[in-house]
C-alpha cells in the first residue's frame, strides 16, 4: 500500500527529467547517513575504477586480494569459494546484490554463499564491512559483503587470457532504464572449470515536488543469474591427491526482482522495499574415496533444491535536530525451501528429502548523537521467530574528533542467527531443537580517515587502525555419533588488528598498505581452524604515467593457513606472495588493458591439491560512451 501511495504521488507531480536522484551518503553498516571512513566498522568500497582494473576476475577473486578476507576456492579449480571474515565461518557473512539477500539456508555449508558464481563483469561496487552488522543485516555476525550491479553506464567488454579465461560485458543505460549483461568462463572441464552468466534489468523515475512529498524515487529492477562449475569434491585432495577423478558437477540458478521506493518530506525520510528470489541448484558428487582422515570417505550423492525467499521492508528516517538522528524500520519475510537428495552407500541407494518454511518479523532502530568533538550511536534489533522464540541484536559505539583530523571509537555488538534450514531439518544429521548462534563482537579504532580511496585523499598520509575481539558461541558442528548429528557446541575466539594506510604522492600517484594480523581459536576443542590465516597484508599503487597509460601494482601476502583433506590427513599450507601487474592504454574510445597475474610466478595452494601455478597474461578491451 504504501508503495502504490508513493508510485500514486509521483505520477501526479510533475516529471523533471532534469531531477538528481535522492543524495544520501549510505553505507550498508548502518541505517543512519554517513561515509566508509566515518563509520565505526572498518569498510572497503570498491568502486568502477578498481573493478575495471581486476576485469575479467571473479567476486571470488577480488574479495580473496583484500587484507582479512579469505577465499578457499578460486573459479578455475571448479570449486565453491567460501568467504572467511574474522575467524568466523562462512555462514556467518552475509552477502548482498542490489539490497537483495544471497544466503541460501538449503546448503550443507551452513548457509555460506558460493562467490564464484558471481562475476565481477556486471558490478559497479563492491561494500565489505568488517564485524557485527546485523542491526540492519540479520545474521551479519562477522560482516557483510554488498554488490551493487552497474547502471549508469553504457559500454561493451571483451577479454581472455591463460587458464581458458574468457568473458564479455555490455551495459546501456538511459535515463530511466538500464541494462547490462556478463559472461564468463574459465578452467578445464577436466580438471576444474567455473561458467557463469548473468542479466540485469531495471527502471527508474525521480519525481519532485509531490503531493506528499518533496522528492520520490522509484525503481523496479531484476537479476538472472546461472552457473555450471566442475570441480574436485572438497575434502577430496584436489587435483593432486583426489583417488576419484571423476568431478563434481553443481549448477544454479537465481532470479530476484525487487521494488524499492525513497521519498523525502521536510521532516522525514522514508523507504520501502518490496523482493523475491528464488534460488535453484543441483549437484551430483562422486563422492571421496577412504584416506588417512577418514576410513569411510564420503558417499557419492545427488542432491536438488529449491528456494524461494519473499520480504517487505520499511525504514523511517528523521533528524530530530542539529544533534540528534533516528531511524526505526520492520522487515516482513517469508522463506520456503525443498531438498531431495539420493545417496549411494554401495549396497543401497539412501532418500533423504526435507521441505521447510519460515516466518521472521523483525523491528530496528538506531540513533546518533552529535555534540562537539563526540557522536554517540546506538541500535538494537529484535526478530520474533516462527516457534515463539525471540532474538535481541543490541549494538553501541561512540567516536571522539582529537585535534590534528585524528579519530578514535569504540564499538559493541552482540548478534545471533538462526540454523539453517539444511541443519534443522535433514533426516540425517538434521536436529529441529538446535538453538540460534551467537556472536559479541568488540572493536576500537583510531585513524585520521577522511575518505577510504587514497586517490581522493590529500598529499598527507592517510591511517586507520582497528583492534577486535570476537566470540562465538553455540556454533553448529557435526557430533560423528554414532548417529552423526549436527549440535550446538563450538565456540571460536578471534582476536586480531586491522590496518589501512594510504598516501597520495602527487596528482598522479597514489598507493596504499592493508593489512589483518589474527589469532583465531578453538577454546573447547583446541583443534586449528581452516582457512584462518594469521597474517595478510596488501600493498598496492597506481600511476597515471600519461592522460592515456596508467600502471597498477598489486602485492598480496597469506599467511600460512590450516586445512585438510581425507587422502592426506590434516596439513598446513604454505605462506606466499602474489605480485599482480596491470598496464592500461587508452585508445579512443576503447581502454585496452593487459594484466599478469602472479608475475613472480610463485605457486600457490589455495586448498589441499588445488594449486595456483605460474603466470597468467590476459587481455581486455572496454568500449564506452557517455
Amino acid at each position: 500500500m504504501f508503495l502504490l501511495l508513493l508510485a500514486t504521488a509521483a505520477c501526479a507531480a510533475s516529471n523533471d527529467p532534469d531531477t538528481k536522484r535522492l543524495e544520501r551518503v549510505q553505507v550498508s553498516a548502518t541505517a543512519l547517513p554517513t561515509t566508509a571512513a566515518s563509520a565505526n566498522q572498518h569498510i572497503t568500497i570498491l568502486g568502477r575504477e578498481q573493478l575495471d582494473a581486476m576485469l575479467g576476475a571473479s567476486v571470488a577473486e577480488v574479495l580473496s586480494r583484500q587484507a582479512g578476507l579469505s577465499v578457499d576456492r578460486s573459479p578455475r579449480s571448479g570449486g565453491y569459494g567460501a568467504l572467511y571474515l574474522r575467524g568466523a565461518d562462512p555462514s556467518h557473512v552475509v552477502i548482498l546484490v542490489d539490497h537483495v539477500r544471497q544466503n541460501d539456508p538449503l546448503s550443507s555449508r551452513g548457509s555460506a554463499v558460493d562467490l564464484n558464481s558471481l562475476s565481477c563483469d556486471d558490478v559497479e561496487r563492491i561494500e565489505i564491512v568488517r564485524g557485527n552488522a546485523s542491526v540492519v543485516n540479520a545474521d551479519a555476525m562477522a560482516g557483510l559483503v554488498h554488490i551493487f550491479t552497474r547502471r549508469q553506464q553504457n559500454r561493451f567488454a571483451a577479454y581472455a587470457g591463460g587458464e581458458r579465461l574468457r568473458g564479455a560485458q555490455a551495459a546501456f543505460s538511459s535515463d530511466q532504464f538500464w541494462l547490462s549483461s556478463g559472461y564468463r568462463e574459465e578452467g578445464d572441464q577436466n580438471q576444474g572449470f567455473y561458467e557463469t552468466r548473468s542479466a540485469n534489468a531495471g527502471w527508474g523515475q525521480t519525481f519532485a515536488d509531490t503531493r506528499l512529498f518533496d522528492q520520490v524515487r522509484v525503481e523496479a529492477s531484476g537479476r538472472f543469474a546461472d552457473s555450471d562449475a566442475r570441480g574436485f569434491p572438497d575434502d577430496s585432495g584436489g587435483e593432486r591427491f583426489a583417488v576419484l577423478r571423476e568431478l563434481e558437477s553443481r549448477d544454479g540458478q537465481n532470479h530476484q526482482f525487487a521494488m524499492r521506493a525513497e521519498a523525502e518530506t521536510p521532516w522525514a525520510n522514508w523507504a520501502l522495499q518490496l523482493a523475491t528470489e528464488t534460488r535453484r541448484s543441483d549437484e551430483t558428487s562422486p563422492g571421496v574415496a577412504p584416506g588417512v582422515r577418514d576410513d569411510f570417505g564420503l558417499p557419492a550423492i545427488q542432491t536438488h533444491t529449491n528456494y524461494r525467499r519473499d520480504e517487505m521492508q520499511l525504514t523511517y528516517g528523521r533528524t530530530l535536530s542539529e544533534a540528534w538522528s533516528v531511524t526505526a524500520g520492520a522487515l516482513a519475510q517469508r522463506e520456503r525451501g525443498q531438498l531431495d537428495s539420493l545417496i549411494d552407500l554401495g549396497f543401497m541407494l539412501l532418500p533423504a528429502e526435507f521441505e521447510r518454511n519460515r516466518h521472521t518479523a523483525s523491528v530496528f532502530g538506531e540513533a546518533r548523537w552529535q555534540a562537539a568533538a563526540w557522536t554517540i550511536q546506538g541500535g538494537v534489533r529484535h526478530e520474533q521467530l516462527d516457534d515463539g522464540d525471540a532474538i535481541t541484536h543490541p549494538m553501541l559505539a561512540v567516536q571522539q574528533q582529537l585535534e590534528r583530523g585524528l579519530r578514535w571509537g569504540a564499538t559493541i555488538a552482540s548478534s545471533a542467527k538462526q540454523p539453517s534450514f539444511y541443519a534443522l531439518a535433514h533426516p540425517l544429521v538434521g536436529d529441529p531443537g538446535l538453538k540460534v548462534e551467537r556472536a559479541v563482537h568488540r572493536e576500537v579504532f583510531i585513524g585520521n580517515e577522511v575518505d577510504t580511496d587514497p586517490s581522493r585523499q590529500s598529499d598527507a598520509w592517510s591511517w586507520r587502525l582497528t583492534w577486535f575481539s570476537a566470540r562465538y558461541r553455540d556454533l553448529i558442528d557435526i557430533d560423528s555419533g554414532p548417529p552423526p548429528r549436527l549440535v550446538n557446541r563450538a565456540r571460536i575466539e578471534s582476536d586480531g588488528l586491522e590496518w589501512r594506510v594510504g598516501k597520495r604522492w602527487t596528482d598522479r600517484w597514489h598507493s596504499q598498505f592493508e593489512g589483518a594480523w589474527m589469532q583465531v581459536e578453538d577454546p573447547i576443542g583446541g583443534v586449528a581452524l581452516r582457512q584462518r590465516p594469521e597474517l595478510q597484508w596488501t600493498i598496492s599503487t597506481q600511476w597515471q604515467v600519461s592522460d592515456r597509460a596508467e600502471l597498477s601494482a598489486t602485492l598480496h601476502h597469506v599467511g600460512k593457513r590450516f586445512d585438510s583433506a581425507i587422502p592426506t590427513g590434516d596439513r598446513w599450507l604454505s605462506a606466499g606472495e602474489r605480485l599482480d601487474l596491470s598496464w592500461r592504454h587508452r585508445l579512443g574510445p576503447a581502454d585496452v588493458r593487459l594484466t599478469l597475474d602472479n608475475a613472480l610466478g610463485e605457486r600457490f595452494e589455495e586448498a589441499i591439491g588445488n594449486d595456483i601455478d605460474g603466470r597468467r597474461l590476459w587481455l581486455s578491451v572496454q568500449w564506452g560512451r557517455p
